[in-house]
């Protein structure tokens, strides 16, 4: 996906890259940079997203697709459409016109009693993850 820098978080972990806020057609958020080199404020970056932690609750979700948290380490909150389940329950979530694969917990929930266990394909899913990676690729 194509996303555009808009700001870099002065401090970051030791060893890890800094925390970025980007623009891209699923809203604004904050994820860490996992580059080799930082890009500068307004570059246009394609990269590829990862979500490092488990999900283990979501819920069915209505509207567009949504990437989005309000500043470095708040929660991001993902929302869009199932496109494949694994066996092995990773979910293969299309956020606008990128596939994000997210690897859901063993005992994953639906928030919505009524919902099954499992995300089907061709649901609309709404999801809260603590972290969000970014990594950029050349095309």
């Amino acid at each position: 996906m194509r996303i555009e820098i808009m700001n870099l978080a002065p401090e970051a972990e030791a060893g890890k890259g800094p925390m970025i806020a980007f623009r891209s057609t699923s809203g604004q958020a904050w994820a860490r940079w996992c580059g080799a080199d930082i890009p500068q404020v307004g570059a246009l970056v394609d990269v590829e997203f990862d979500v490092p932690d488990e999900v283990s609750q979501w819920t069915i979700a209505d509207g567009p697709a949504i990437m989005t948290s309000d500043f470095p380490g708040s929660p991001v909150r993902i929302k869009g459409v199932v496109a494949s389940v694994a066996d092995n329950s990773v979910v293969a979530l299309q956020v606008d016109t990128d596939i994000v694969l997210v690897e859901f917990a063993a005992t994953m929930n639906s928030v919505q009693f009524h919902q099954t266990a499992k995300p089907r394909i061709g649901d609309c899913i709404e999801f809260t993850t603590h972290r969000l990676d970014l990594y950029p690729y050349s095309v």
